[in-house]
């Protein structure tokens, strides 16, 4: 069940990316919320992508037969943590849903600086299961 779980994973990370490289216009429609069809799959890809590793490489069995796969089991709930916040943070990095950011802010929040932060923590949101996951390989092989 957890191969079929994570294997679903997969697929919606592949179809999240596969939307978000083309810009298909269906991520701008507005989704529930007022929230941006877009920033939703955007969100939910970067959960999926932990959330796989979980289930797929840092399950039960595997962590009972060797404990150390705990430590990535934890790195991996640390990502899904920070995923699961991206959409928050972002709004409050932003101050609206769309994720525009104005150079005439009057305060931190939209205005460049926090742009970069925005920018930042995507980039690690993102980066930080493929960082895992490498890390897990290279264990692995030795």
């Amino acid at each position: 069940m957890q191969k079929v779980a994570a294997y679903s994973l997969v697929a919606v990370i592949l179809t999240a990316a596969t939307l978000l490289y083309l810009g298909h216009p269906v991520l701008n429609r507005p989704g529930p919320f007022a929230i941006p069809a877009g920033n939703i799959i955007t969100w939910g890809a970067l959960i999926a992508l932990p959330l796989a590793q979980l289930l797929g490489l840092f399950n039960k069995d595997k962590r009972d037969s060797d404990p150390r796969i705990g430590i990535f089991y934890i790195g991996a709930l640390g990502s899904l943590a920070l995923s699961a916040l991206w959409g928050v943070l972002s709004y409050g990095l932003a101050g609206n849903w769309n994720f525009n950011f104005h150079s005439g802010a009057e305060s931190f929040v939209g205005s460049p600086e926090a742009a970069d932060f925005f920018f930042y923590l995507t980039a690690v949101t993102a980066i930080l299961p493929f960082l895992i996951l490498i890390l897990f390989l290279i264990y692995k092989a030795l």
